[in-house]
């Protein structure tokens, strides 16, 4: 076919093959319904491939919680807790390098022992005591079955405000300080000394505005069998939000600056 002549056909393949002769419009309208189809197939087959596997990956923990509860969920939130303050840690000593005078900062260096303070009130708090306080309220405050997925039922209300404004006010802020002082090192009045100065009502606002809504949703939505693989996936965020508001610029990287800056 020449020049001249593609030019047309190509003109009438873009315009839907209004361009075409009749007895090629049927073959090219087939054609591209054909295509479509293939497409719309193919993603089809992918959104179940991951849907698939979500599912199996969903089944495979439910069978490790049921085969080993207490070490799945302390499991689940010690590496959440991990990767969290892992990140809070690299944004804190990026942050450092943006205050300092020439925006240099030295090697990042972990903080082994506050990584290891977090994964371990993690492992005692969010995985091993929450696993048996959680399953109590719901002993306490049965869920209610066959209602709609709605928030303003005493299945969720009452557990949620028990929780929040109870046990997060004299429980856990309390034993994040103390405990995760002692693993840093430090002694209890400096503990104490740190709460008074951090455990301030900002702090408690901050709390409520994230983990209220997100445990309304839990105790409204989530199977309890799930529960702490749920909170340690939002506590992914909030805790690095925790690590970011309580604790210190990194040693290594702070005491670095004064020294480049003397």
């Amino acid at each position: 076919m020449t020049m001249a002549g593609r030019l047309p056909f190509a003109l009438g393949l873009r315009g839907g093959g209004a361009g075409l002769p009749p007895w090629m419009r049927h073959a090219h309208r087939r054609f591209s319904s054909q295509r479509r189809f293939s497409s719309a197939s193919n993603e089809g087959t992918s959104a179940q491939q991951t849907s698939g596997g979500i599912r199996g990956a969903l089944a495979k923990y439910n069978a490790l919680n049921e085969a080993h509860p207490t070490t799945t969920k302390v499991g689940t939130s010690v590496v959440i807790l991990l990767f969290g303050d892992t990140m809070a840690q690299r944004i804190q000593h990026r942050s450092a390098a943006k205050t300092s005078e020439d925006g240099a900062a030295p090697a990042f260096r972990m903080d082994w022992r506050r990584l290891a303070a977090f994964a371990s009130f993690g492992a005692i708090y969010t995985g091993y005591f929450q696993m048996h306080w959680f399953r109590y309220l719901q002993t306490v405050f049965p869920r209610q079955v066959g209602l709609k997925a709605r928030f303003l039922r005493k299945d969720v209300l009452a557990p949620l405000l028990i929780n929040q404004l109870g046990m997060v006010c004299v429980g856990y802020y309390p034993f994040f300080f103390a405990w995760t002082g002692f693993v840093r090192g430090r002694t209890w009045d400096e503990s104490m000394e740190e709460m008074k100065k951090k455990y301030k009502l900002k702090l408690l606002a901050q709390n409520w505005a994230f983990w209220i809504p997100a445990q309304g949703v839990q105790f409204a939505l989530v199977p309890s069998s799930y529960h702490i693989l749920y909170v340690s996936a939002m506590g992914l965020a909030w805790n690095t939000i925790l690590s970011l508001v309580t604790l210190e610029k990194i040693p290594e990287a702070a005491e670095e600056l004064k020294r480049k800056k003397a």
